[in-house]
Formats: C-alpha cells, sequence, structure tokens
C-alpha cells in the first residue's frame, strides 16, 4: 500500500512538492557516473561508451538545446531507432525541465504529424532511418531538425553535440510534478492520447525497481526492445544507469547477434517480449553451445506469456530466474510474477503489484469484486501517469479518485495474485505491439472495397496475436483482400496492417447494433493454429 504523499498528480491532488535542484533521473544517473566513470555505461553496434563521456556528451546536448532556448516545460521530440542519442538527448531534456516525446519510429507520415501537431515540439531530432518520414509529416512552425548519423555538417546531431561541448548547461530547480516526458498510446477511440509521466515518477521507478529487480553496478542490461516504448527506456535502462551498471543496447532485434551478445558481453538482465523469446528458443535448440550462463533475469512482459515458451525457457535455461510483468503505459509495470511462483501459478497470473503499486478488481459501479471474481483493473501507482496532455475530459475518464481505470479485465485470488482475463479495450498485441482496433477501423472505413470492417486479434503461436479485418465487401468490390491491405498500408504503420481478411456477408451485432467482437474471436480463434 502506498501514502498519499507518494501519489501525486496534477489533476487529482492539492499536494505539491517543491521544486528540487538536485533531484531528477538525469542527477541519478550523473551521481552513477561519478563513482563510475571509467566503466562502459553504453554498449551498442558501433561502440562503446564510458560514464565519463556519457555525461559530457549529455552536458554538451543539454547546453545545446538551451541555446535554441528550450527550456523548462518546452518539447524535445525524438524519432529514433536505438541508438546513444537517443538517451543523450533525453537525458539532457529532462536536465533542462523540458519535456521528451518519444515518437514511435515506425509510424506513417500522416500519424507523425499528429503527433507533432498535438505535441507541438520546439525541436526535434530524427536519424538517417527515419529522416524521410520526418520530412514527409507537417512540423510544427520553427521546429529544427537535427538528423544522428554519419554527417558532420549543421544540421545534424554531432554538430549539435560539438557546440555545446565545454561548456556548462543549466540545471534550473525542478518541479517534481512538472512533466518529464510525453508517451503516446492510443485510446478506444483510436486517437492517439499522450501519456504524461512526471519528474516524480520517474525518479520513484528507478529507486522502487531497482530493488525489486535486483539491479546494481555489477549488472549488465541488453536492451534490444525500441527506446521510443516506456519499456524499452524505463523498464530496466534507466535504473541500470542509475545503479552504474552497464546497458548493451541494439537498432535491431537479430537472433543470432543476440545469441552471441548474451555470452560475449555476459548479459545479466534481459527484457523479451513473448515472440522474441519464441524465436530465440528455436535458435538456441539449434546451437546447444550457446553460453548463457551469465543471464540472472529473463523478464517476459508486453503480451502474455504462453505456456509453452513458459516450459521451453524454464528446460533450456534452468538457471535462469524467469518473470512475467504486466503493465500499462499509464501506470507503467503494474505486477510481477516472480521466479519463485511462476511454475505454480496458471499462464493467466501476471503476479502480485509491484512495490508502491495498489490494484483492485471493480465492477461497473467502482466497488471491489470478492475474490476470484471478475472485475475491470484499477491502480494506483507512484510511477503512474499524471494525465493525458492537454485532454482533460480523457483524462476524467481514466482517473476517477486517484484511480487509474486501465480497461483490462482481471481477478485477484485469495494470495493477492493477480489473473489478467480480457481487455475492456480493444486492443491486439501482436509481437508485443499494442495494435488499437478502432485505429484500424476509422482508417479502414474510408476503404471503396468494403462497406463495414471489425479488427480483432486472433491468437497466433509466433506472435502472440495477428490483426485480422473481418469485413463486409461493398457491392462490385472486386480483389478485396488485397485492396485492403494496400489501403492500410497507405496509411497505417506495417504492424497495424490486417494479416488477414476474412469475408462475410454482414458482422453479427447485438441488440443495440453493437458489433459482437467476443463472437468474432471465438469463429476465428482457430485461424493460424
Amino acid at each position: 500500500m502506498i501514502t498519499a504523499p507518494l501519489f501525486v498528480t496534477r489533476s487529482m491532488s492539492p499536494y505539491t512538492l517543491p521544486a528540487h535542484r538536485s533531484l531528477d533521473a538525469t542527477t541519478l544517473i550523473r551521481r552513477a557516473a561519478r563513482y563510475n566513470g571509467a566503466r562502459d555505461a553504453l554498449v551498442w553496434e558501433s561502440g562503446r561508451r564510458s560514464y565519463a563521456e556519457l555525461m559530457m556528451r549529455v552536458e554538451a546536448v543539454a547546453a545545446a538545446f538551451a541555446d535554441r532556448g528550450i527550456g523548462p516545460g518546452d518539447r524535445v521530440a525524438l524519432c529514433l531507432r536505438n541508438a546513444p542519442s537517443f538517451l543523450e538527448a533525453y537525458l539532457a531534456t529532462l536536465q533542462l525541465g523540458a519535456i521528451c516525446v518519444p515518437l514511435n519510429f515506425r509510424l506513417a507520415p500522416a500519424e507523425l504529424t499528429f503527433l507533432l501537431k498535438d505535441s507541438g515540439p520546439s525541436l526535434l531530432i530524427a536519424d538517417e532511418e527515419t529522416e524521410r518520414t520526418v520530412a514527409a509529416a507537417e512540423l510544427p512552425a520553427n521546429c529544427p531538425v537535427f538528423v544522428d548519423g554519419s554527417g558532420r555538417g549543421p544540421g545534424s546531431y554531432e554538430w549539435l553535440v560539438q557546440s555545446g561541448l565545454g561548456r556548462p548547461a543549466p540545471r534550473p530547480s525542478i518541479d517534481l510534478n512538472a512533466p518529464a516526458s510525453l508517451l503516446y498510446t492510443s485510446g478506444t477511440t483510436g486517437a492517439p492520447k499522450g501519456v504524461v509521466r512526471s519528474q516524480l515518477a520517474l525518479c520513484t521507478l528507478i529507486a522502487l525497481r531497482q530493488g525489486a529487480m535486483e539491479i546494481g553496478a555489477e549488472s549488465v542490461l541488453l536492451a534490444p526492445t525500441p527506446l521510443f516504448n516506456a519499456g524499452g527506456h524505463e523498464f530496466m535502462l534507466l535504473e541500470t544507469l542509475a545503479a552504474g551498471g552497464r546497458v548493451v543496447m541494439r537498432r535491431r532485434f537479430d537472433v543470432p547477434e543476440i545469441i552471441d551478445l548474451v555470452a560475449r558481453e555476459r548479459i545479466t538482465h534481459a527484457y523479451f517480449v513473448p515472440t522474441m523469446g519464441f524465436r530465440l528458443m528455436e535458435a538456441m535448440d539449434r546451437n546447444l553451445a550457446a553460453d548463457w550462463s551469465s543471464l540472472k533475469m529473463w523478464m517476459s512482459a508486453s503480451a502474455p506469456l504462453p505456456d509453452a515458451l513458459r516450459e521451453r525457457i524454464r528446460t533450456r535455461l534452468p538457471h535462469v530466474g524467469l518473470w512475467n510483468s504486466y503493465g500499462i503505459t499509464e501506470v507503467g509495470a503494474v505486477s510481477f510474477l516472480r521466479p519463485v511462483d511462476i511454475d505454480r501459478k496458471p499462464g493467466t497470473c501476471v503476479g502480485r503489484p509491484g512495490v508502491g503499486v495498489e490494484v483492485r478488481c471493480v465492477d461497473d459501479k467502482g466497488e471491489d469484486v470478492a475474490p476470484g471474481q471478475a472485475g475491470e483493473i484499477v491502480c494506483r501507482s507512484p510511477e503512474a501517469m499524471s494525465e493525458y496532455w492537454n485532454n482533460p475530459r480523457a483524462t476524467a475518464g481514466t482517473i476517477k479518485d486517484g484511480w487509474i481505470h486501465t480497461g483490462d479485465i482481471g481477478a485477484i485470488d485469495a494470495e493477492g495474485f493477480l489473473n489478467l482475463l480480457d481487455r475492456l479495450k480493444d486492443i491486439v498485441i501482436t509481437g508485443g505491439d499494442n495494435v488499437y482496433a478502432s485505429e484500424v477501423e476509422n482508417h479502414l472505413a474510408s476503404c471503396p472495397a468494403v462497406r463495414e470492417v471489425a479488427i480483432i486479434g486472433v491468437p497466433h503461436p509466433e506472435w502472440g496475436e495477428c490483426v485480422v479485418a473481418v469485413a463486409v465487401a461493398a457491392e462490385g468490390a472486386v480483389n478485396v483482400e488485397a485492396t485492403v491491405q494496400a489501403f492500410a498500408r497507405s496509411g497505417l504503420a506495417r504492424y497495424k496492417c490486417p494479416k488477414t481478411v476474412v469475408l462475410v456477408p454482414e458482422l453479427p451485432r447485438s441488440e443495440y447494433g453493437k458489433v459482437l467482437k467476443a463472437e468474432l474471436r471465438r469463429q476465428y480463434s482457430g485461424l493460424f493454429q
């Protein structure tokens, strides 16, 4: 249970904290660097960077940002694949009291335009792979773009760094209740919403998770998931850097390389979504000599951990502590299923609440349901969101009496373990990525080949779920499946596009005209079996 002063949001509490000159996530990492300056902080494809080098460059980027007017409350957008530049710019932004806006580099230009208009960044950093998408999107006025890559001239990220080297950057007093980052997700309406994470929330999650996950100066974290995602940079990465450990990042997930990296870098902690896990286990079955003896923790998250994968990991790597976690962007990590319990609990179990987190399951009146009974999962956490950015209506619909309503259905057993049963919010989780059905449906509603369409998630042995479109063809339409898929790709990121289009004469509906998604999911549950 947590006390009221730990749980602070701008929207629900008159309690405030004074500005604090020496407490923010960047300062926590700078303190670790003070005692670990010569040790490697980051390892990536083309190099290694010590703590001293990392913090020197963070200071330089912060000075360069300040030269361009970036200060408390301003937004800095990052459209970057995994690279040191992401962390340098992220930490520099937090140091200035500004707000970091990590953007999904896989979005289509139209999707990116919406996020840029909503967040209104004063500066954006891209890389050579995302530069074209950024150029095709509509940027806010007076928002310069700097590109991380091989270039060193004006307009390049490295030029920006060099312009700030050797100069101290401002270190304003930090309002712990102020926004630190803006993480975009999508709601049931399909419109993206910006989840505001406060400076206090970031500091709190670092402290709480370090202890819970036994992260220290000797920890070596493998970071193969995209850093723009909260799970990519918040889940264990910030904690590792603040402890003086080493972070090994990769731009892309490559199975043979990952297997080699664990052995070569003596990885101790790793975070994989189940899709990654299946691929790794298949490769390790072919490479029995792979040395993963250094690995202490395998954290599975972002999608349900299938029993089949759990059994393969436990058989192949019996010395590894296998964890499962449940969380959402609005709350962060909600619960953890620890190694001591993972073999005795059902596949729906996602563990007990994390340190400082309160979890309840409630009925439609907000009253607690009985143990073992299904209800909506609601949470309070010191690392939870403060609000949705510039969206008080959505904030009020999600934060009620201080509790965040997740839209997920669960049940708490007699031992206090949470079982995740279903989702109220119509989300398809494919390969660890969230796809919001209504967003895809809204886009496909304009497709001339269909009269109506419903998006569902169908179980898939590798991806967890696949996006499937169940559609009623428009009169006279031909080549409907190919047309729908091409139309989807024209305006949506690839991972959101339907893998299969099923044609039906009509969609099943309730007496109120609502499409019966549960019936569709039951009907097509064996599509990929």
